[in-house]
C-alpha cells in the first residue's frame, strides 16, 4: 500500500532536515528559479539526469520549496537494503523498466498528480552512458508529456550540473572526502513548459521535444536540437 500523502510530507520534512548545508562541508548548493515552483496543486518536475545524486538534490528543493517530491525511480533503487525502505516511506513511485509492470507507475503518478502532489521525473529514463553522457543533445522519452497530457499538470524544467563528480555512476559509493575542496551542485528551474497536445497524447513527441528543449535551455552550453526516443 503507498503511504498517504500526510505521512510522505512528515517523512520528506524530516529527512530535508539532515540536508541542511551545515551539515554538508563536502557539498554546497546553488539553486536558482525557486519561485517557478507552485506553492500549492499539482506539478510534474521533469530534469536531466547525471548521477545517483541526483536524488539528493530533489531533497535540497524540498527543504528550500517546502513541498514533497514524488520521485519516480528505477525499481531496483527500491528493493535496496536501508536505501530502499526510505525510498517507499518517501513516497517513491517504482519504476520497472521494460516490463508490463511499468503502467503501475504511469497509474502511480497520475493519481498522485490528480491528487494535487508533485511528482519528479527524468525523461533521459537513465543516467546517460559513455559519449553519451558528454552529448548536449539530450534524449528523452515521451512519459512526462503524456502524463502531462493525461492529468493538466504543469511541467516545470529543472537542470543541474556537479552531481556527477561526488558520485559517478561507476562508483558504488558518494565520494564524500571532498571537505577542503567542496562541488558545487548547480540547479537551475524554469518556468512552465508550454505544451500543445491533447489528453490523448498524440503530440507527446512534440511535446517531449519542447520539455527537453527547456531543460537544455537551463545548462550550460545548452544544445539548439533534441532527440525522442
Amino acid at each position: 500500500m503507498a503511504p498517504s500523502v500526510a505521512s510522505v510530507t512528515k517523512v520528506q520534512m524530516r529527512l530535508s532536515r539532515l540536508f541542511n548545508p551545515r551539515w554538508q562541508r563536502w557539498v554546497r548548493f546553488d539553486i536558482e528559479g525557486l519561485e517557478h515552483l507552485p506553492r500549492t496543486g499539482a506539478a510534474i518536475l521533469a530534469g536531466n539526469h547525471r548521477s545517483y545524486f541526483d536524488f539528493f538534490v530533489l531533497a535540497q528543493l524540498v527543504r528550500r520549496g517546502g513541498r514533497p517530491i514524488r520521485m519516480m525511480a528505477k525499481k531496483e533503487i527500491f528493493d535496496a537494503p536501508v536505501v530502499g525502505r526510505v525510498c517507499h516511506a518517501m513516497g517513491g513511485i517504482p519504476v520497472e523498466r521494460n516490463s508490463a509492470r511499468a503502467l503501475d507507475a504511469y497509474a502511480a503518478a497520475i493519481e498522485a498528480l490528480r491528487a494535487g502532489e508533485v511528482v519528479g521525473m527524468m525523461p533521459q529514463g537513465t543516467i546517460p552512458r559513455g559519449a553519451a553522457f558528454d552529448d548536449p543533445v539530450l534524449k528523452g522519452k515521451t512519459g512526462v508529456a503524456r502524463i502531462a497530457a493525461e492529468t493538466g499538470a504543469p511541467v516545470i524544467p529543472f537542470g543541474m550540473w556537479g552531481t556527477e563528480l561526488l558520485w559517478p555512476r561507476e562508483s558504488k559509493v558518494p565520494r564524500l572526502g571532498r571537505w577542503r575542496d567542496p562541488v558545487t551542485v548547480r540547479v537551475r528551474i524554469g518556468p512552465p513548459v508550454v505544451l500543445d497536445g491533447p489528453a490523448d497524447g498524440r503530440h507527446a513527441v512534440e511535446d517531449t521535444a519542447r520539455i527537453m528543449a527547456a531543460i537544455m535551455a537551463l545548462l550550460p552550453n545548452a544544445a539548439p536540437a533534441t532527440e525522442v526516443t
